[in-house]
């Protein structure tokens, strides 16, 4: 069996991703050099995952008009948009 020149091995392989060259490569795609990435070996994928991670985390992002709750005199508690509607209405 013949080897490519690219592949020098499973131990070449894996020491790869904990070499410079990887890091550096990860750094130019705009990619950070995390375990999620192990075992991804084409940049096309590296790519694609990033681009679900940040969406998830993006998602994940604190959002005031959703997450921020308010209290009213009788204790019930609403979030802001809920708030600011019975405010207006002059239910509270």
């Amino acid at each position: 069996m013949r080897q490519s020149k690219f592949n020098k091995g499973p131990k070449a392989f894996q020491r790869h991703f904990n070499e410079w060259r990887h890091s550096h490569g990860m750094r130019c795609l705009g990619i950070p050099n995390t375990a999620h990435f192990a075992n991804i070996t084409k940049i096309s994928d590296a790519v694609e995952l990033w681009g679900k991670i940040r969406r998830q985390k993006e998602s994940l992002k604190w959002n005031p008009e959703h997450d921020e709750e308010f209290e009213d005199s009788a204790g019930n508690v609403v979030n802001k948009r809920t708030f600011e509607d019975l405010k207006r209405q002059g239910l509270l």
